[in-house]
């Protein structure tokens, strides 16, 4: 049975989703999908980020147009964490990100519904972020992010992400 935030039931409540902050999408090739979201979208690219692991890489592209926000994904291995997605998915929503007012009440909340997480809480500047394992059924991941101010991603956020998927084996 749905359990309403508003009701009166001592159970175990859900955060308040404020909004989609951005939807991640993982993609064969970043160039192409950069002019696709640019030459026919009309998205404007904010920034390119290469993030190194120990052992794999990604590319990423933060493409806005307004308030709507897609960061797009490359793998640069075979075995990165985003040439695994697309080998066992397709290419993509890799991920949805929604806005919440805190990060560690989130992750604890949707804890208590059974949400497992490939991630802790990843504190960098101006921004918290959590992401849930994958689910089994849909094939979508969550990514929970409290923003203080920065409105884009920065590298060393990203590189922590990365590297704590990539400890984790997940994708």
């Amino acid at each position: 049975m749905y359990q309403d935030n508003d009701s009166n039931n001592s159970g175990p409540q859900r955060p308040v989703f404020r909004k989609i902050d951005h939807i991640a999408i993982a993609v064969h090739d970043v160039e192409e999908a950069i002019k696709y979201f640019t030459d026919v979208m009309g998205f404007n690219l904010e920034r390119r980020l290469h993030i190194k692991g120990r052992r794999t890489g990604m590319l990423s592209a933060e493409m806005t147009h307004g308030e709507i926000k897609f960061v797009l994904c490359q793998g640069t291995e075979p075995e990165s964490q985003v040439s695994r997605l697309i080998s066992n998915y397709g290419p993509g929503v890799a991920h949805i990100a929604l806005a919440v007012d805190e990060a560690h009440s989130a992750a604890e909340q949707l804890g208590g519904f059974g949400i497992s997480f490939d991630t802790s809480v990843i504190e960098g500047p101006g921004l918290k972020q959590v992401f849930t394992a994958r689910d089994s059924n849909s094939g979508l991941s969550f990514e929970f992010i409290e923003r203080t101010s920065e409105g884009g991603f920065l590298e060393e956020n990203v590189q922590n992400l990365f590297d704590q998927l990539e400890k984790a084996d997940a994708y």
